[in-house]
């Protein structure tokens, strides 16, 4: 403003010129911005297919030479490629433009006030002093002015990535505790209250009215055909899918109540989509923990039936395995991620179809293994040996509800629940 000030008390004239400039710099940037944001818009999406691609690709690879379409995928893959080069190239040449417009903007504007400045001098209007010190207050005022204009729009270009983190950014935060519990003394009993879930408004039920409850100690299966939800149900147990409708209770608290990050406390988890992180096994079993107890992590693997195989290795539990466990075989992770959710020493186990890919030996192995010990088990299963162990099934039939039938069987958990074992020490 001082500079503007200064600028009119000189001459009123050549600060017409001087504004005018900045004024046809500010519409420059105003007709520039649309394509430009819209070209930004499209070589970020264009670049992240592409990046997923190249990422996807990178993580089928063995199917995919398997089933010999390396050729069709990689030229997939190029053609996302010049469609990322081809959005880049034509937004450079927006820019380029845009810069060059600029350029022609500052240097006529300059050229005019020289030019003006340089009659007014011959009028005896101004001095030469006069005008060299009008020129140098122009160039402050102008180039403040538009580096103002153009933070204003890089601001507003920032909202184009701020638009695809969105999701993530304004992602509800889990509700913080509402009461305070002891944990040692929370039973691990379970109660669902017409529980119905689905992912939006107007798209079918993947479940409903599911209202049972599950006692301290029992031994629960959850069996139904694929897609009527039992992933889904699973991920609700574990807090991760908040239900559409009703409520998830433990020892008669409302989870969302306790606190998410109190509940899944209580919680060891073999889940699906589970996987290992790079580093060794003893690492992947304690989660890293700085102070992992060695007895405790050998009596879960002895559990999980993994101990004899970790020994067999090179360096036992010191064995590296990279990122998703690739290393191991898809039963020895599926082991070692169940010895890492009873090393947690919870009191809800909850699995997912954790022994989908042992032999029916090994699988009799870690059912036998876990029936006696003390805790609540919540178990997807598809295979007949692994039901009979259960005390009792749930069987769901997505939006219609669930059955609920009592196992008798005599391999049944429940003589052992009378006399129930602690948790491998």
């Amino acid at each position: 403003m001082m500079s503007f000030g200064i600028m009119l008390a000189y001459s009123p004239s050549l600060t017409l010129i001087a504004v005018a400039a900045v004024a046809a710099y500010a519409a420059l940037r105003w007709l520039s911005y649309a394509p430009l944001r819209e070209a930004n818009a499209e070589y970020l999406v264009l670049a992240a297919k592409e990046n997923s691609h190249f990422l996807e690709t990178l993580r089928t690879i063995v199917p995919m030479k398997l089933s010999g379409q390396q050729a069709a995928r990689r030229v997939r893959w190029q053609n996302l490629m010049v469609d990322v080069i081809d959005r880049d190239v034509r937004t450079q040449k927006l820019d380029l433009l845009f810069t060059t417009a600029s350029a022609l903007i500052t240097g006529g504007a300059a050229l005019w006030l020289l030019t003006q400045g340089a009659a007014q001098v011959m009028e005896n209007t101004l001095s030469v002093g006069m005008l060299m010190a009008f020129s140098s207050y122009a160039g402050t005022f102008s180039s403040r002015v538009t580096n103002l204009i153009g933070h204003a729009v890089e601001l507003k270009m920032l909202g184009l990535h701020g638009e695809r983190l969105a999701d993530i950014a304004l992602e509800e935060a889990e509700p913080l505790a509402e009461v305070e519990t002891d944990l040692q003394r929370i039973r691990p009993c379970i109660a669902l209250r017409n529980i119905g879930f689905r992912y939006a408004e107007g798209e079918p039920w993947i479940l409903r009215h599911l209202d049972f409850e599950i006692a301290a100690g029992e031994s629960i299966a959850i069996v139904g055909p694929s897609g009527c939800g039992k992933s889904t149900l699973i991920k609700i147990l574990l807090g991760l899918l908040p239900p559409t409708e009703g409520e998830v209770l433990i020892d008669g608290i409302p989870i969302r109540r306790l606190g998410l990050s109190v509940y899944q406390q209580l919680i060891g988890a073999v889940i699906q989509d589970d996987s290992l992180l790079a580093g060794s096994i003893s690492e992947n079993i304690s989660f890293f923990a700085p102070d992992f107890d060695q007895g405790r992590m050998e009596a879960c693997a002895r559990t999980a039936a993994i101990h004899e195989e970790i020994l067999s290795m090179p360096m036992g539990y010191q064995s590296i395995v990279g990122e998703m466990g690739s290393s191991l075989s898809s039963g020895q992770k599926q082991r070692v991620l169940l010895a890492r959710a009873l090393y947690k020493q919870p009191k809800l186990l909850i699995l997912d179809e954790a022994t989908s890919h042992l032999d029916a030996l090994n699988e009799q192995r870690i059912v036998q293994a876990i029936a006696p010990l003390n805790l609540t088990k919540i178990q997807v299963a598809h295979r007949a040996e692994t039901v009979a162990c259960a005390q009792r099934v749930i069987a769901l039939n997505g939006e219609l509800g669930c059955e609920i039938f009592v196992v008798s069987n005599p391999m049944s958990s429940r003589a052992a629940l009378e006399e129930p074992q602690s948790m491998p020490t």
